[in-house]
């Protein structure tokens, strides 16, 4: 693991057997042939063969679009309106990188300041630590614009004159610092560059398309909905009726921090997803370093290309989603591992041929490298908890045995030399997700809530709801069927993956250098595989998080030999799988493309496509002192009225504010509390309006999804109506849902649970999917 020059594309060490060769290719053109062939999981009417005869012709809708018979407001006019959103990230990163420099100083990193690992390491730490100073002043209240504009400007500055001081004591002047043009173009040169052109198409999609408004569910109800609640009400608070926000935040705190800055709950929020944008940007950065550390700057440039030009790192970076920053911060302890163990295999060596008194003392670089990993894994876990599977707990152990065995020779220092590391690493990682598990501890008296509650228990959950946790992210049947459905889809059928990663990567085996590090590589791609598919619900984007891993193989796997027929063919599955990976991106395939859309336009589109009743709520500018009641609805984001919701996984407002509590009774069968009692909760919570989604309720009660308590049916608010506690809804004019196009498993639980929903118009019948209802205000609008 010792590293090697990397200053030529030319540079591995390959085997001459044409055997190997020979196979390399058919097993290529083999993988590719297979790719096109396989139905996609998520788009099965669209073929991926079919993709590929449009390619020329999409490719050119990019440069040259078509017109529209009626365009809606878009192009480059209004590119303008991204600049404050740019200025706020722009501001974020700034003060991240800044502070990050001032960490990765304190702690003695060895790198250069400005050099590619070091910039990986202080961004990284940069924007963990500033989220948790986001949570901090969230917590006593004190965020504001001038404040958090403040201290970012000041860490930037002061990480700026910390590097610039610290590379003129490092190299005596600044000369490292100066720039300059190749004095001639070589092929080296060219390679770079053509990477450069072949990633810019997507970087310029990530960051364009980050700035959208966002559709997907979890981002509005609480990847979005969270910050947002802490905007309006000025403090971070434990949120009873969202169990999501107690998750520990770390991206989403980048989203509130935006808000500030920004000044604005909608537009923040944008901004906010270009920040957690950047986690891409960092991410192939860190795959560049690490490759080319130990395999070559050829290896390193086709590995950053790789992942680039992944279609599932364009989908991370344009939802705001955490598996980005967990895929960064996985990738980036592993560096940090590396090294660290790079270091123990130094000090081991020479303490066996050392015997004077400082032998057992940890070197200075070993330590800083064993407390940045900690600090990174503890940043994957504060980015999401399953962080402590898939990094906190594999890299430490990784650690621990591999100090362990290094250091045999020596019983004494061996034990030693653990628990000092062990403790190093653990005290990184609590720093850096303690404040999280603390503030859960505080607020509900479990620290990872809401899990674990059978060993902790937790504030206002109880068995049933742990019940209903437990079964919607439980394990999924274990079978060979499902292995193999599993496997092809990481590997292969996914929408979304690259041809590149699992062509490319099991090639790296033909690489003869380092191959204890592809062994481990490939062991740490294996544990990642396997804990996702037998610890967790089997979300495609939970395995997102090993594709930087699989990015670094598959450089090292495309660079494995320097013959001219390789490099030739190589380079054309590339540029084929790039281009074809961009038509998937660009298309809509991939997300929303609408890149360069008014947003004002863009807003009420997005708005309309998730939840047009919230869209006509929003039309009818409600005031501030009329709430609207939502029943089966959480993605309120959007919303720009007071809301008063819960989750799925939350106890049922409706249900408490409406049913008379009776725990012998099932949720069905419960009374409702008198009319007038009910009329007067709704007074006081000001409630104006009581939305109800049925279709998110009967998605909810189907047998596969997290379940529904039975209380809500249509026949309760009927119920209401005829007691004058409510008005007869609204007129709908948009939700309905041919009741004959739902798959039957649907149609008849809604034949059981709610007939009254089934209505029929023009011949057809249609499945009610929406009511709004409005509350009555006074006796007078009883009559």
């Amino acid at each position: 693991m010792n590293k090697t020059p990397a200053d030529s594309p030319l540079e591995s060490l390959e085997n001459d057997s044409p055997l190997f060769l020979n196979g390399a290719l058919v097993w290529l053109l083999l993988f590719f042939i297979a790719y096109l062939s396989v139905p996609l999981t998520n788009n099965q009417e669209i073929g991926r063969w079919d993709i590929v005869p449009e390619i020329p012709f999409l490719l050119l809708d990019l440069v040259d679009p078509l017109p529209e018979e009626n365009p809606h407001p878009a192009g480059w006019a209004y590119f303008p309106q991204r600049i404050p959103l740019m200025g706020v990230a722009a501001v974020v990163l700034l003060g991240a990188w800044g502070l990050g420099q001032l960490v990765t100083r304190l702690i003695r990193i060895p790198s250069p300041p400005f050099s590619a690992e070091r910039t990986v390491f202080a961004s990284g730490l940069g924007l963990s630590f500033v989220s948790l100073l986001t949570l901090g002043g969230g917590l006593l209240g004190i965020l504001s614009q001038g404040l958090c504009y403040a201290v970012l400007i000041t860490t930037t500055i002061a990480g700026i004159v910390s590097a610039l001081q610290e590379t003129k004591q490092k190299n005596g002047s600044l000369v490292a610092l100066k720039l300059s043009l190749p004095e001639s173009i070589t092929f080296d040169t060219l390679f770079r560059v053509g990477c450069c052109l072949l990633m810019s198409p997507f970087v310029l999609s990530m960051f364009l398309g980050s700035m959208l408004p966002s559709t997907d569910y979890d981002v509005l109800e609480y990847h979005f909905g969270g910050p947002k609640e802490y905007y309006q009400q000025g403090y971070i608070s434990f949120l009873p009726h969202n169990v999501y926000t107690s998750f520990p935040f770390l991206t989403e705190m980048l989203t509130l921090l935006s808000m500030t800055l920004k000044g604005d709950w909608f537009s923040g929020a944008q901004a906010g997803k270009l920040v957690l944008m950047s986690f891409a940007l960092f991410s192939a950065l860190g795959i560049f370093t690490t490759t080319r550390h130990w395999f070559g700057s050829a290896a390193g440039w086709i590995a950053a290309t790789v992942f680039l030009t992944n279609p599932w790192t364009y989908r991370m970076s344009i939802i705001a989603y955490t598996e980005g920053a967990l895929s960064f911060y996985l990738l980036a302890s592993l560096l940090s591992l590396i090294l660290t163990i790079v270091a123990l295999q130094k000090w081991s060596a020479r303490d066996q041929d050392t015997a004077d008194d400082t032998a057992s003392r940890l070197p200075g670089e070993l330590g800083s490298w064993t407390f940045l990993t900690g600090l990174l894994s503890g940043s994957a876990m504060a980015t999401k908890y399953p962080g402590v599977l898939s990094v906190v707990i594999p890299l430490g152990l990784t650690l621990l045995g591999f100090t362990w065995v290094l250091l045999k020779e020596d019983k004494s220092l061996r034990w030693s030399a653990t628990f000092k590391l062990g403790v190093l690493f653990s005290a990184g990682t609590l720093i850096t997700i303690g404040p999280w598990l603390l503030k859960n501890l505080v607020e509900t008296g479990n620290p990872v809530y809401p899990l674990l509650y059978s060993v902790f228990g937790g504030y206002d959950l109880t068995e049933a709801l742990n019940a209903k946790w437990k079964n919607g992210h439980g394990m999924k049947p274990i079978g060979l069927t499902e292995f193999k459905t599993s496997l092809l889809d990481v590997t292969m059928t996914s929408d979304w993956i690259s041809p590149l990663l699992f062509c490319l990567a099991p090639l790296a085996f033909l690489n003869r250098q380092h191959r204890r590090l592809m062994y481990w590589l490939w062991i740490y791609i294996g544990f990642l595989f396997f804990s996702w598919w037998l610890l967790t619900h089997r979300i495609d984007r939970f395995w997102v998080p090993m594709l930087p891993v699989v990015a670094v193989l598959a450089g090292i796997g495309a660079s494995w030999s320097s013959k001219l027929l390789w490099r030739t063919c190589v380079t054309a599955a590339v540029i084929f799988a790039v281009l074809f990976n961009l038509c998937i991106v660009t298309s809509g395939l991939g997300g929303n493309n609408a890149y360069l859309d008014d947003f004002a336009y863009a807003r009420k589109f997005t708005g309309n496509l998730t939840a047009p009743e919230i869209e006509a709520l929003n039309q009818m500018q409600l005031g501030p002192d009329q709430v609207v009641l939502f029943v089966g609805e959480a993605k309120v984001f959007n919303a720009e009225f007071p809301v008063i919701y819960n989750t799925v996984f939350d106890e049922d407002l409706f249900t408490q504010w409406t049913a008379e509590a009776d725990p012998k009774l099932p949720d069905k069968e419960l009374s409702m509390k008198p009319a007038r009692e009910i009329a007067e909760k709704l007074k006081a919570e000001h409630i104006a309006y009581v939305y109800v989604n049925w279709a998110e309720v009967l998605r909810y009660r189907m047998p596969w999804s997290y379940g529904y308590t039975d209380y809500v049916t249509p026949r309760r608010f009927d119920q209401l109506v005829k007691e004058g506690v409510l008005q007869p809804p609204l007129p709908n004019q948009y939700g309905y849902l041919k009741f004959d196009t739902m798959s039957e498993d649907k149609r008849k639980e809604i034949e059981s649970w709610a007939p009254e929903l089934i209505v029929e118009r023009d011949g057809e019948r249609y499945f009610i999917t929406a009511q709004i209802f409005p509350v009555m205000k006074s006796q007078g609008d009883r009559k």
